[in-house]
């Protein structure tokens, strides 16, 4: 993660945006209140699971960020949609919000994510990770090499997002479709950009 390759690595992560190839998702994502074990319940739209701000906070009415909110990440996932967008919160201070749901529903809005990203040889990851309570929300955009051929590096992308409590992985639901892949290059704006990413458990 260090000179050229950071850069290398930030220009896969862009050139990847909106190219997230297809994935084959679990049937239906699932939200944290149907898992099975999960204990924590679901921030309801407005809530502010992080900062604790219901009270003040606008009321969130629609999982695709608006037009005066930066675009953070977004995709389809199965029939769900997810996003996280840079927002501004009541004090005036600027923070990513994840927000997941359908096109009628938020199921979940959280604040204050944390941005992350590493290099891999030929590729790298960049994540935005959100705690609510136990559970963690892990927002991701990997670029792998899977080998060469006569056009040189076939990298492969992969976009999605992790539920995680402690060491166990609840779920991975993967982008199906209509992909904006993590922009780390904003992160700075966000409270920086650390160098250790969350690696899934098997």
């Amino acid at each position: 993660m260090r000179g050229g390759v950071l850069v290398t690595v930030a220009a896969l992560l862009v050139a990847g945006c909106g190219q997230g190839a297809a994935q084959s998702a679990k049937d239906e994502p699932v939200s944290p209140a149907s898992e099975e074990g999960a204990v924590e319940p679901v921030a309801t739209p407005g809530d502010r699971a992080s900062g604790g701000e219901a009270a003040s906070a606008p009321k969130v009415t629609s999982v695709a960020c608006a037009q005066d909110e930066q675009e953070l990440f977004a995709c389809t996932a199965g029939s769900k949609r997810i996003a996280v967008c840079g927002v501004t919160d009541a004090q005036g201070r600027k923070t990513a919000q994840y927000r997941f749901g359908s096109s009628d529903k938020v199921e979940l809005v959280l604040d204050g994510g944390r941005f992350a990203n590493t290099a891999y040889s030929g590729g790298g990851e960049s994540q935005i990770q959100f705690a609510n309570g136990d559970v963690r929300y892990i927002v991701y955009s990997r670029t792998i090499r899977t080998g060469f051929d006569e056009d040189g590096n076939k990298p492969e992308f992969t976009d999605g997002v992790w539920v995680v409590r402690g060491d166990e992985n609840l779920a991975d639901r993967q982008c199906t479709g209509e992909v904006v892949s993590v922009d780390v290059m904003a992160g700075d704006a966000y409270g920086g950009v650390g160098k250790d990413v969350y690696y899934g458990l098997d």
